[in-house]
């Protein structure tokens, strides 16, 4: 089970950091990062089909949940497109720090939600345990493809020493417990923008009901076969006595179908359905466009010494994966020449075609830091990466848009010697970042942003009290260029592409108080604010992978976050408890809205806007563990959380389109685990329980709640040695119940479950 970070003393102690070790990560047999961090309480995966999860902290996601690598922001782009996933290797991850409501401080106003930090090994932190070790894995698995892994490092010299590491996985289309939609799309009762999202089309015939129209219009009569008018046989009938002809009023005919004494609620029409067909064709048992091919490859060498450790690496990712949508492409067209020798164009008819996206990304990065042991200052940490990403979204073959991203970042860290109950940390980082983007259905104009912050944390301890204060200030600045062969969108800002400069002031505290030697009482307050993006300030036009026309507004405010949170627990003989209740208070809370309106093609129309809304919830952790004797040991697992994102505004229009309550959010749920581990081996089990979503909005119409569902996992392992190799064997298996789930907060749930069953079997040899 999830425990909590064990921070070296020297250090600022964050008391809501969770960890995820090593071991963790590889039982979770996730190859998303929000599948892989989906059972800790508060957290749940977005889920944009298998092959794109970001990880959700407490209904808050994308732009306001930071991805890092060691403290240095990702090339995380997943707030722009859901699509695009943040590739990782987690064999190759050491382990994951997890911030909830106190990353705001350490890391800006995209900290909002939350931080996760990658714990990567590329720069080795410390001398390798032999000449050469490392790890050899292999897996392949019934339904969701294979996978390789490794990690050698190794020593040279005295000082020096050397990693590489790597990860290659794939998959073909991936099966499912039965249809790819949800039965909501082929229901007669879906709504015209339900059926959008469904990427179905719906053929209906409204028949109107004549019986209730007492006359049949004059006007109409004498006009229909007047073209400037545009009237059919459907405007004849009226519920008006007279008519307005030559500025005249005239009696209307009666209609010889009316039927007087009807009940007041008959309806005036009655609408048929005739079909109901998929924008696509699709295969029941197989979910369509699921493929993918990752791979990761990383080496570093650093200089490990008593008061010095500095290195440098290299990192590349490679993603090509499908989305399990679909979009509207115009094919080309060609030329056709008659006998006779005339030659003329024919037009290439438009199609829907499967989504698909290329991620790669490379990185260098340098780390260093340096330990003076004299006067005031612990250590001083310098970290510097550059990344030059591409990032392109296809319909079928046809490249629909691309983004060339170059980001630069620096970190600078200061530790302050501790002195008598004070320790602190101090810092200051810097962000560049330059987007270019190309395609036939560019949805954000080149851009550029800045993000510079500076900030500082201190820690008062007292035998049992723990007093955490910390204080950020941020600058950033957003610029977008309008050129060639860009248009900007339609929405309320109008397209004017203004630049946007944005002070951000980040506060948090915290109080750790031990009630009893078993027994704690946990509080705290934080105050974070965040700018908008540059897809919330700039886009505009049809973002054919979330398929919908997106609109930015460049007038957009800051956002801010006022959270409260108290937590109580303990730990007793192997048994501990928490459980944790929190509110925030989102003020100018920015969200894509509804307009009502549709575009050809099945695009909804939506808009940034801002409102305030309002996050409460609860989350709590049981767990004991229990060593009978040297060889076995036994541990059990529970948790459960809940969250509610609440439509506080007072905005009659967001009460319209959206709700009482923001729609697509996670809904609560409950989980129970075991494991058991004698001698050399490890069995372990897991069953999550998703409830019914209660607190629902509304996308217009009212969002349909998806069926709860249940998921059960398990891994067995085991570990020989043979000539000094430690080899461990394991058989793994996921949706083991094989049950067709649909998590409420994917976008495409409609579209796409989770996939169906799976068996993994694989080794991993060490050395």
């Amino acid at each position: 089970m999830l425990k909590e970070v064990i921070i070296n003393s020297k250090k600022v102690e964050l008391s809501n950091i969770k960890k995820i070790s090593k071991k963790e990560l590889l039982k979770s047999q996730s190859t998303t990062l929000g599948d892989a961090l989906s059972r800790v309480p508060g957290i749940q995966n977005s889920y944009f089909g298998p092959n794109s999860g970001a990880v959700v902290i407490r209904s808050l996601s994308g732009n306001r949940v930071r991805i890092l690598s060691n403290g240095i922001p990702m090339n995380d782009l997943s707030g722009i497109s859901p699509n695009l996933n943040v590739i990782t290797d987690l064999d190759n991850v050491l382990g994951i720090d997890i911030h909830i409501n106190d990353g705001n401080v350490l890391f800006g106003g995209r900290a909002i939600g939350g931080a996760i930090n990658l714990k990567d090994n590329t720069i080795p932190k410390e001398k390798a345990p032999k000449t050469l070790s490392g790890f050899l894995k292999t897996e392949g698995s019934s339904n969701l493809g294979y996978k390789q892994s490794f990690n050698f490092n190794g020593n040279i010299g005295k000082h020096w020493v050397w990693q590489a590491g790597g990860m290659n996985r794939y998959n073909d289309n991936i099966r499912i417990p039965g249809n790819t939609k949800a039965p909501i799309a082929y229901d007669p009762k879906i709504d015209d923008l339900t059926s959008s999202m469904a990427q179905v089309n719906v053929e209906k015939q409204i028949v109107r009901n004549l019986t209730l129209y007492p006359y049949i219009s004059q006007f109409v009569l004498e006009k229909m076969n007047d073209p400037q008018w545009e009237l059919s046989e459907a405007d004849l009938y009226t519920f008006e006595e007279k008519s307005f002809i030559n500025g005249e009023y005239v009696s209307n005919p009666k209609n010889s179908l009316y039927i007087a004494g009807q009940p007041a609620d008959t309806p005036l029409s009655t609408t048929l359905i005739k079909s109901i067909t998929d924008y696509a064709p699709v295969k029941r048992g197989v979910m369509p466009n699921s493929h993918a091919k990752n791979y990761v490859l990383n080496f570093g060498t650093s200089y490990v010494g008593e008061k010095i450790n500095f290195g440098i690496g290299i990192r590349r990712s490679y993603g090509f994966y499908g989305i399990p949508g679909f979009a509207l492409q115009k094919l080309s067209g060609h030329t056709h020449t008659h006998s006779d020798g005339y030659t003329h164009v024919i037009e290439g008819e438009s199609v829907y075609l499967p989504i698909n996206t290329r991620s790669e990304n490379n990185s260098l990065i340098m780390e260093s830091e340096y330990k003076p042991q004299i006067g005031a200052i612990e250590a001083i940490r310098l970290n510097y990466t550059m990344q030059f990403s591409k990032d392109r979204e296809f319909i079928g073959n046809y490249l629909a848009n691309k983004f060339s991203t170059t980001r630069q970042n620096a970190r600078l860290e200061i530790d302050q010697k501790p002195f008598s109950l004070l320790k602190g940390l101090w810092g200051a980082d810097i962000s560049n970042t330059n987007m270019d983007g190309s395609g036939g259905q560019r949805y954000l104009p080149n851009n550029k942003s800045h993000e510079y912050g500076i900030f500082t944390l201190q820690q008062f301890t007292l035998k049992f009290l723990k007093l955490n204060i910390g204080y950020r200030h941020d600058f950033i600045q957003r610029k977008a260029m309008l050129t060639e062969g860009y248009k900007p969108g339609r929405g309320l800002g109008g397209g004017k592409l203004s630049d946007r400069n944005f002070n951000l002031n980040q506060f948090n505290s915290g109080i750790h108080f031990n009630i009893s030697k078993f027994a704690y009482l946990r509080g705290s307050y934080s105050h974070s604010e965040r700018a908008p993006d540059v897809n919330e300030l700039y886009a505009g036009n049809n973002h054919f992978a979330i398929m919908l026309e997106e609109n930015g507004d460049d007038r957009l405010n800051k956002e801010t976050a006022k959270t409260t949170e108290i937590e109580i627990g303990f730990n007793y003989g192997g048994l501990k408890f928490s459980i944790t209740y929190y509110q925030t208070i989102l003020h100018d809370y920015l969200y894509l809205a509804h307009t009502g309106i549709a575009r050809s093609g099945g695009f909804l129309v939506k808009e940034w806007r801002q409102a305030d809304t309002k996050l409460n919830g609860w989350e709590s952790e049981l767990s004991y563990n229990k060593k009978v004797d040297k060889n076995l040991n036994i541990q059990l697992n529970s948790y459960f959380d809940l969250v509610k994102n609440i439509n506080v505004s007072k905005d009659n229009m967001r009460d319209w389109a959206e709700g009482a309550y923001m729609p697509n959010m996670p809904t609560s749920r409950f989980g129970i685990s075991g494991g058991i581990n004698y001698k050399q081996s490890e069995l372990n089990i897991v069953l999550d329980r998703y409830f019914e979503q209660r607190y629902l909005g509304k996308n217009i119409n009212p969002e349909p709640p998806m069926p709860a569902y249940s998921l059960l996992s398990a891994r067995l392992a085991h570990t020989t040695i043979f000539n000094n190799y430690k080899i461990e064997y394991f058989v793994a298996g996921t949706n083991l119940l094989n049950v067709e789930a649909r998590p409420q907060n994917s976008f495409l749930k409609y579209l796409a479950p989770l996939p169906g069953i799976n068996i993994a079997i694989g080794l991993t040899l060490s050395f």
